[in-house]
């Protein structure tokens, strides 16, 4: 029963990184649509914005025309226009993912505790890398929601698993920790769900706004090369 319950939770959390990437607009918010960038046009389509959107979008928006100014031309022309959006991403992907993030920390009951701060840390550093990675994989011209579930989860799953601490019963070569599978003990199994929902939330944080920075034209999508 308690096996069932823990597969259950799993598959809820592969549900939601799935659904989230079938919801949401790709258009940006109306308020800011006569002052889009051509290039933010190209990804202007969907269904009209929602509630949310209507919140973030004004938020990028003004991100936006900062970069718009002098000084964010004069940034870009010394950094490179490839880099600067790859920094892009990885910084709107981060923010977003944080505001999932600081809450879910504060339920972990090692709060406020080195390997806290730490896994903090390398969790923000995930979602940076997250952003990067996901603007060259789900490029300009692809749309495939199965591709963007498939960054997320690439992401989601391995972190859930590097993060289980095994328990002193576990005995190795062949690897048993006792029941239920004896691969994985309920211990293993509890620890190995809420690290996935945990993560499922923080990545569907740090996707949703990052793919809002893209609609909005404050990052550009990378442009596949024929």
């Amino acid at each position: 029963m308690r096996l069932r319950g823990l597969i259950g939770c799993s598959l809820c959390c592969f549900a939601g990184i799935t659904g989230i990437t079938f919801l949401g607009s790709t258009r940006c918010s109306p308020r800011l649509g006569a002052r889009l960038r051509p290039r933010a046009q190209a990804e202007d389509r969907g269904s009209a914005s929602g509630p949310l959107d209507q919140w973030i979008d004004p938020v990028w928006g003004s991100f936006r025309e900062l970069l718009d100014s002098e000084p964010g031309r004069s940034l870009q022309g010394f950094v490179g226009e490839e880099r600067l959006e790859s920094v892009k991403a990885g910084a709107t992907a981060t923010a977003s993912g944080a505001v999932a993030m600081v809450p879910i920390s504060l339920l972990d009951p090692d709060r406020f505790t080195p390997r806290w701060e730490f896994q903090l840390d390398m969790l923000a550093l995930d979602i940076l890398l997250f952003g990067v990675v996901y603007r060259y994989a789900v490029r300009s011209g692809d749309d495939n929601p199965m591709l963007r579930t498939g960054v997320v989860g690439a992401f989601v799953l391995p972190r859930a698993l590097f993060l289980v601490q095994l328990p002193a019963e576990c005995q190795a070569l062949p690897l048993s920790c006792g029941d239920p599978l004896g691969y994985f003990s309920w211990s293993m199994l509890a620890q190995v769900v809420w690290q996935l929902f945990a993560g499922a939330v923080v990545f569907a944080f740090a996707f949703y706004g990052l793919e809002r920075a893209i609609a909005c034209g404050l990052v550009q999508r990378f442009q596949s090369q024929n």
